[in-house]
């Protein structure tokens, strides 16, 4: 018995030697500048990662800042798993926009199983392909449009007026406040309402269940853990291994719990024919039309509406809540950018009579120009991924990216580029007015080309409405604990944790 398991357990260690080596000659058979792998890590930027020295979010950067600082193309290991890096701005075009069908698919997020979460999964928008990504596509875009998102701002402003209620105690004493924590209640409150028809009130109940269960999903800091990005990376790069030891896709219970959640919502309107304002009712409303009809089943129309509306959860409620602390952290630090911010906000709901309004949010251009900076200046996020679908002869070279190799786009030095902004190296709103000439190009927050967020105009609503309500009568100041400096990631604190979180204090000027 025990000498069968030892010879299980060389044979399973020869294996795994052998899937994280086999690859340890592909750039060099391609000509491709690469940071050199050993056993089991692969290349230094990825060792630190796995090993939570640094966040997941830097893997790029390591390389892309340092030794190969003045290559457009180079390479590096992620265990077994070959990652190329474009390191240019023209080649970046070619990937994300002008040689898209040669990179239409993101990463597969995951393994074929007959399991609820791999069921989830793989029918969510980025695992889509083909025909039945476009027409989901087209789908999420009509979702947004502006006639849709006038119908949810009601909603959304709903949570707003809640917000500001939470806050006049607080401000009244004083207190630090933490902007991810007051963010994201106020974005788990308006996707809830604004797209399920969900009405939580977190700011009166931070601890409901829902809350909970959506913190633990997108790992959120103190819900989550380094162990959560590890298990994410296990599964994007030895799939077929994942998949014989079951290990879950997401965190099982909140799954659960949101599906059964949308399902009973999606069931109860079907049958009641009730209608609201919300995301739930668009995409119903969506794929009840012939040309959804050709390319989704009926009896798979219910698994597609769960599988978007938890992707939603999980790019749009965190994510929102991290660009508003960024957005609160510069404007701590910019006091006069924030004057100038006041006295628009100021303008705009005066003439709307005191109300927010989707028209009146529509009027903030500085506003927009302060977000579409925060996107920009020393953002955290540095890459985008595309999966290679057919052989890719790269521009100016002999050099091939075959069918089926991650590719990771490192936008960080396009953002940072002063023949793209008037100021790169400054935290300026004005890079963004036309007559500076900004490069659109340069605006990665959101991703670029045809795989880029469809949801952009409905985060950014959500923001202003967050932003409006708690600039309309305060001005923002720093505390004892706010960041001076620049904005880091903690590799060890969930999924996308900034260290020492963003902390400010309220003034009450009206």
């Amino acid at each position: 018995m025990w000498v069968e398991i030892l010879i299980f357990i060389i044979l399973l260690c020869l294996w795994f030697y052998h899937y994280c080596t086999k690859q340890f000659g592909e750039f060099k058979k391609r000509g491709i500048p690469f940071a050199k792998p050993s056993f089991p890590f692969g290349s230094s930027n990825a060792k630190k990662v796995l090993m939570g020295e640094t966040s997941f979010f830097e893997v790029d950067r390591m390389l892309a800042d340092n030794e190969f600082k003045n290559e457009k193309v180079f390479g590096y290991f992620m265990m077994g798993q070959p990652t190329v890096v474009i390191n240019d701005e023209e080649l970046a075009k070619c990937v994300l926009v002008k040689d898209f069908d040669h990179f239409t698919d993101l990463r597969p997020q995951g393994y074929k199983a007959d399991t609820k979460d791999s069921h989830i999964i793989m029918n969510q928008l980025g695992n889509l392909k083909g025909e039945k990504w476009k027409k989901m596509r087209s789908v999420m875009t009509n979702v947004f449009s502006s006639g849709k998102l006038k119908g949810m701002t009601p909603h959304i402003v709903k949570c707003g007026e809640q917000l500001e209620e939470y806050m006049d105690p607080i401000v009244e004493k004083g207190e630090e406040i933490d902007a991810r924590n007051i963010a994201s209640l106020f974005t788990l409150d308006a996707m809830a309402t604004s797209g399920y028809g969900l009405e939580l009130n977190s700011f009166e109940n931070p601890e409901n269940t829902f809350r909970k269960m959506t913190l633990t999903l997108v790992g959120a800091p103190g819900y989550g853990s380094h162990m959560d990005m590890v298990r994410m990376i296990f599964i994007m790069t030895a799939p077929s291994l994942a998949k014989l030891l079951k290990v879950p896709h997401l965190p099982t219970k909140p799954a659960i719990f949101f599906a059964d959640i949308i399902e009973r919502t999606y069931r109860h309107r079907k049958d009641t024919g009730e209608k609201r304002n919300d995301i739930i009712n668009v995409i119903i409303e969506e794929m009840k039309s012939d040309e959804m009809s050709k390319v989704f089943k009926e009896e798979d129309k219910e698994l597609i509406l769960v599988a978007q509306a938890i992707l939603l959860f999980l790019v749009g409620f965190d994510s929102a809540a991290i660009g508003l602390s960024m957005v609160i952290h510069h404007l701590v630090k910019n006091q006069e950018i924030q004057d100038e911010l006041l006295a628009e906000v100021d303008n705009v709901l005066e003439a709307a009579g005191g109300k927010v309004t989707y028209d009146g949010l529509q009027e903030l251009k500085y506003l927009d120009r302060v977000i579409m900076e925060t996107g920009r200046y020393k953002q955290l996020q540095t890459s985008h991924e595309r999966m290679c679908t057919k052989d890719y002869n790269i521009p100016g070279t002999n050099s091939i990216i075959p069918k089926g190799r991650m590719v990771h786009v490192y936008f960080t030095p396009i953002e940072n580029d002063k023949k793209n902004f008037l100021n790169p190296d400054k935290f300026d709103p004005d890079n963004w007015l036309p007559e500076n000439n900004p490069n659109k190009f340069g605006y990665m927050f959101f991703g670029q080309g045809p795989r880029a967020c469809p949801a952009q105009r409905y985060a950014t609503l959500k923001m202003k409405i967050f932003l409006v309500h708690l600039l309309k009568n305060h001005r923002l100041v720093a505390s004892p604990k706010s960041n001076k400096g620049d904005l880091e990631l903690d590799p060890n604190d969930g999924l996308f944790s900034i260290k020492g979180g963003v902390w400010f204090k309220m003034e009450k000027r009206i």
